[in-house]
């Protein structure tokens, strides 16, 4: 099913330097099954980024965001991706509860360019490390 609302995605950083992404359920008749994505989803009518980006994250791991950092738009097939980004030194991935998707899993920039990912994920997570490591890497895999 083709997404037509904008949606809006999270990556939170840990102290090594990895990225939490969401292993996505092995279900057909769901956008890229079995592939890794971000943490995130629709943005509601009449509902800000902001917003929704701290509903989702709430209902998708039961973590409560402090003031996540916008870090950019990301369109993809017709609508926009709205990211945000925090960095939390003190968060074992034990900590989560992961309530959608199969798994959490942190990971280095090398270790998603070598994964499946779904919607642009890659190249989301690719210009995360270009912009806050100040990596120079090409979104080709």
């Amino acid at each position: 099913m083709r997404k037509t609302r904008p949606q809006c995605g999270l990556l939170i950083e840990n102290k090594e330097g990895r990225v939490l992404l969401q292993l996505r359920d092995n279900n057909p008749g769901i956008p890229y099954p079995n592939r890794w994505g971000t943490f995130g989803g629709q943005i509601e009518e009449g509902e800000t980024p902001d917003r929704a980006i701290a509903r989702e994250i709430r209902e998708e791991l039961d973590y409560e965001l402090s003031d996540p950092e916008y870090f950019g738009n990301f369109p993809f097939d017709g609508y926009d991706i709205y990211m945000y980004r925090i960095v939390d030194q003190n968060l074992p991935l034990d900590d989560l509860t992961v309530k959608e998707g199969r798994k959490g899993r942190f990971f280095s920039l090398e270790e998603v360019k070598e994964v499946d990912c779904a919607f642009n994920c890659r190249e989301i997570v690719i210009a995360y490390f270009n912009m806050f490591h100040s990596t120079n890497i090409s979104p080709e895999k």
